[in-house]
């Protein structure tokens, strides 16, 4: 799946409501986020929060992990799911049902993000791994 940035400030986005489901989960003063207007980005995850998706992306080439951004900011130029991805649905932070779809590792472990971030070497090393196959789907 293959993504186009088309904004990378919440002021730009002129439906009210969904700046202010935006501004619950961003609180950058000035609106803008770590985007590049005109940018493709690939996507290695999508996370629903209130149903609607985040898509979760590395910003820069040398990433170790991705990061969430709301589909607000984009316009889906490649609608192919990648064929590591699988659904996971489960509840979570107080009984709210939680959905993702990503490669099994984590759509499976409801704390794999997080020990990605932390930066524990299994966790990197899957998404390496993941990160080179879902690239080569793009190609």
């Amino acid at each position: 799946m293959k993504i186009l940035c088309v904004h990378n400030n919440l002021n730009d986005i002129k439906e009210h409501d969904t700046v202010l489901h935006l501004k619950r989960y961003i609180s950058m003063p000035d609106g803008e986020v770590e985007l590049e207007v005109g940018k493709q980005y690939v996507v290695y995850g999508i996370e629903f929060r209130e149903n609607c998706p985040w898509f979760y992306i590395c910003t820069e080439d040398y990433d170790d992990y991705p990061k969430p951004f709301s589909a607000s900011f984009f316009d889906v130029i490649d609608k192919r799911f990648s064929m590591y991805w699988e659904l996971s649905f489960e509840h979570e932070h107080g009984d709210k049902p939680q959905s993702k779809i990503a490669f099994s590792e984590w759509a499976s472990d409801p704390s794999y993000y997080e020990k990605l971030i932390e930066g524990e070497d299994l966790a990197i090393s899957t998404f390496a791994k993941y990160r080179t196959l879902i690239d080569q789907e793009q190609i």
